[in-house]
């Protein structure tokens, strides 16, 4: 679970950063952003760089962020490789990752798989043998502490599945309402499995451009929105927040080649853009519907590394702060592709 201070100003936030800049840029992205109060970091699995090297590569210029998979899907690799991966990123920076997982492309019987992956998973991060694939396997690195193990969940089930075997759940594309409702599917799988509720992170991407051109942002946010309605999962999840109409037009407006025609609505429902004072409170409502860590997930619009940084700073934790004031720019965290489009099944 994430501290949560009583000081809002303190509370944890975390950012997601998907787009493939230049790695000088990525490199002052994130120390710009630790510098500005962002308690946790979670890289998407897109076809830009590999998440774990990533994380790995960026743990000498952060010092006390939360590097996460946001996420990492399970048919990409074995519950062995995935552990292993894990293993390094968590040793070398110190003990900071947060190991996001999600099914990937779902199916029949994806739940279960996931319930299996993660119980390997978790086995083989502690130093005990798992049976994968019908052999007993054991990780050679031993560490002190496992990270955590957050999955991906849209549906109910998959949150009820949170509640029952992970360390947190990540949400995406989905206004606060939703934050409640995962809230309470979370606490049914936990009491199920006789956990405590209160020690699953409720965590959700929320996807914002937010700067001085409004109109550009809107455009951008609509691209993304009408890809992700075109995915049957995701167009799934519109329907059940009463966002389904407006999902089926985005929908057919991505399948015609017409972003434009994606609604207004289904982006201002889920998507932070507009005047920074807005956004902020738009933003704030995640946390009132529960979230113990809303993640700002940058929407690039004109050009990409000022647009990702203008609204990592409009969103920061320390707002009006000097992001570069101590620490070369870096500072405490918190507890808690370029292609055809993104990948819904690493969470992209």
């Amino acid at each position: 679970m994430v501290a949560v201070d009583r000081d809002r100003t303190a509370l944890p936030t975390g950012f997601a950063l998907r787009d493939p800049l230049p790695w000088r840029d990525v490199v002052e992205v994130v120390e710009t952003a630790e510098g500005a109060g962002y308690a946790a970091l979670f890289l998407p699995e897109t076809r830009g760089r590999e998440p774990f090297a990533t994380l790995a590569a960026l743990t000498p210029v952060t010092e006390a962020l939360l590097l996460g998979t946001g996420v990492a899907p399970m048919g990409a690799r074995s519950p062995v490789t995935t552990a292993m991966a894990a293993a390094t990123v968590h040793e070398v920076s110190g003990g900071r990752l947060v190991l996001g997982i999600g099914t990937g492309d779902a199916g029949p019987g994806a739940l279960e798989r996931l319930r299996a992956y993660v119980r390997a998973v978790r086995l083989l991060l502690a130093g005990e043998p798992a049976e994968v694939d019908g052999r007993r396997e054991r990780l050679w690195l031993a560490l002190p502490s496992p990270p955590p193990i957050w999955i991906s969940a849209l549906g109910p089930r998959a949150m009820r599945l949170a509640g029952e075997v992970a360390d947190g759940v990540l949400l995406n594309w989905c206004p606060p309402e939703r934050v409640a409702l995962a809230r309470e599917r979370v606490r049914e799988g936990a009491e199920a499995a006789g956990r405590d509720p209160a020690a699953v992170t409720v965590a959700v991407y929320v996807r914002a451009c937010v700067g001085p051109d409004e109109e550009a942002a809107l455009a951008a946010l609509r691209a993304q929105a009408g890809t992700y309605a075109s995915y049957p999962a995701y167009r799934r999840q519109f329907h059940q927040v009463g966002l389904g109409e407006l999902a089926d037009r985005a929908a057919a407006a991505h399948r015609d080649g017409r972003p434009e025609a994606v609604p207004e609505a289904l982006v201002r429902a889920v998507c932070l853009l507009g005047d920074v004072a807005t956004a902020v409170r738009r933003f704030a409502a995640y946390r009132e519907a529960g979230a113990d860590l809303p993640v700002v997930y940058p929407v690039p619009c004109l050009d990409p590394r000022s647009s990702v940084v203008g609204t990592l700073l409009a969103l920061a934790p320390r707002p009006g702060g000097d992001p570069r004031s101590s620490g070369g720019g870096r500072g405490p965290g918190g507890d808690p592709r370029p292609g055809s489009g993104p990948r819904p099944d690493g969470m992209g």
